[in-house]
């Protein structure tokens, strides 16, 4: 959550620098009231954008160890077309004090909130001045007559404007048409869309300044609006400085003050040429694709040699030519049953096979060990030779400079979670193993896109004491029919 506030108050504000620098000055007010709104939307989702990137990185292979393959609790879909994998569980502990997230989840929601009322109370005064005062239809205006001395504005489809006056006709053309061109170019559309944003991005300080620059777009393209009925820009511009004083009105409509106006006045007097206009546009649109790769959710595509798996055994499983009777297949049916929980779920079956007690264990094995291969064959849960030692891996140089990114790896070294730093301690000829899992986008979800990859290495050490205990274990264990299974994609594949 940290990285994608910082990514989207990083973008926020590059797009609003490319908005001052580059186009703030120019006539090119379509293109920018565009930018502006775009702005906003691009900078909230750009993170969550899945950008993969070719990488040479460590290569990511695939091993099943031994410790995956007896499993304790495996789920295995009742028409599998592959070994099952291990569903892992975490265990939350609770604690009676809030942690620091939870506080800043906490504040975050306060002050939406208190923004939210602040926006609802603004519109229900809105509400509230149409609603008490006199209404006139006038086309697509519905124009509001207020009692105070006020300078014409405008919020959806009504204008306010002071009652002598509309009921005198001194309200001059230009100011008509300065406000019905708010009107219909629906500028109030733009307006709650950043006050939207500012409610939920409120920790983001450039999402306050895009309110600004879109209300000041807003004026621009109103009075080009008038002056193109009425190109006199000096008397355009004492008509708005007559105004000024009248300055009294609500916070969500469009509007007049002196520093703005003083930016109008400017304005009425640029001229932007088609070819500049055209480079301005290039500009900015080449700014925001670099930072939509720059800040998305980037990836690195691992290109590795096809992966190598270890398979479940080296070596067939013993079976008995005659054949085990039909009472040693019922008990080794009805000891597999007391391990096996079968249920549904969103309109699939599914089963969970526990491991079984040491002395259950060797009961199945000796059962299994009494079928025939055929016999063995027809069972969906077999007691499967044991593993064999995983291969001997050392990572290259290259791929152990790699490991060292917190940003795509999660460590573990010999079990246990290790920040990366550790491996400033160590070379790459200290490892004897790595296994390295992709993580998706739940699990990354789960830990805060901290990084993509969980990286296991073990140590010379460790790994020859698991090799040690690995060869001296000749149990098999209960878990999906592995012979089975191949022999039913190898089928398939004739």
């Amino acid at each position: 959550m940290i990285l994608y506030v910082l990514k989207f108050t990083v973008v926020s504000a590059v797009l609003l620098m490319v908005y001052h620098f580059l186009l703030r000055k120019e006539k090119v007010y379509v293109f920018s009231r565009f930018f502006l709104v775009f702005g906003l939307a691009f900078a909230a989702l750009v993170p969550f954008v899945p950008i993969q990137l070719p990488s040479t990185v460590a290569p990511v292979p695939t091993y099943l160890s031994h410790e995956t393959a007896i499993i304790s609790t495996n789920l295995v879909p009742k028409a599998a077309t592959a070994p099952p994998f291990v569903q892992q569980t975490v265990e939350k502990t609770t604690t009676i004090f809030p942690s620091l997230e939870q506080l800043i989840g906490g504040l975050y929601l306060l002050v939406a909130s208190l923004l939210l009322v602040r926006f609802v109370q603004n519109l229900w005064l809105m509400r509230k001045s149409i609603g008490q005062h006199p209404v006139v239809r006038q086309g697509q205006l519905r124009i509001v007559l207020l009692p105070q001395a006020i300078t014409p504005y405008s919020f959806w489809n009504y204008v306010f404007v002071n009652e002598t006056e509309y009921q005198q006709g001194s309200i001059e053309p230009e100011i008509w048409q300065h406000e019905e061109a708010h009107i219909r170019q629906k500028h109030t559309v733009d307006i709650l869309w950043s006050e939207f944003f500012k409610i939920i991005g409120w920790f983001n300080p450039a999402v306050w300044y895009y309110r600004h620059a879109i209300a000041l777009n807003h004026e621009f393209l109103a009075d080009e609006w008038v002056l193109r009925a009425h190109p006199n820009p000096p008397v355009y511009q004492y008509l708005l400085l007559h105004r000024l004083c009248h300055h009294t009105h609500l916070t969500l409509s469009s509007s007049f003050n002196y520093k703005i106006t003083k930016t109008r006045f400017a304005m009425m007097q640029k001229n932007t040429t088609p070819l500049r206009a055209f480079g301005l546009k290039a500009a900015a649109f080449a700014v925001v694709l670099g930072v939509g790769i720059a800040f998305a959710d980037l990836s690195w595509a691992q290109t590795p040699a096809p992966p190598t798996i270890q398979p479940a055994s080296s070596a067939k499983a013993a079976s008995n030519p005659d054949g085990a009777s039909a009472e040693m297949i019922a008990e080794y049916q009805t000891l597999v049953n007391k391990y096996l929980t079968k249920g549904v779920h969103n309109g699939k079956e599914w089963s969970r096979l526990d491991r079984p007690n040491e002395q259950d264990r060797a009961r199945l094995e000796v059962l299994f060990k009494s079928m025939s291969e055929t016999q063995q064959l027809q069972q969906p849960y077999a007691m499967n030779p044991p593993l064999g030692p995983l291969p001997r891996i050392t990572p290259t140089e290259k791929e152990f400079e790699a490991y060292k990114n917190p940003k795509i790896y999660g460590l573990w070294i010999d079990g246990k979670k290790v920040p990366n730093s550790v491996l400033n301690k160590y070379k790459a000829s200290d490892f004897s193993q790595v296994f390295i899992s992709r993580l998706y986008k739940n699990a990354q979800a789960t830990i805060g896109y901290k990084y993509k990859f969980q990286l296991d290495l073990e140590t010379t050490a460790y790994y020859e004491k698991n090799r040690a205990e690995t060869l001296a274990d000749k149990r098999y264990y209960l878990g999906f029919n592995m012979a089975k299974w191949k022999k039913e994609n190898a089928e398939k594949g004739k």
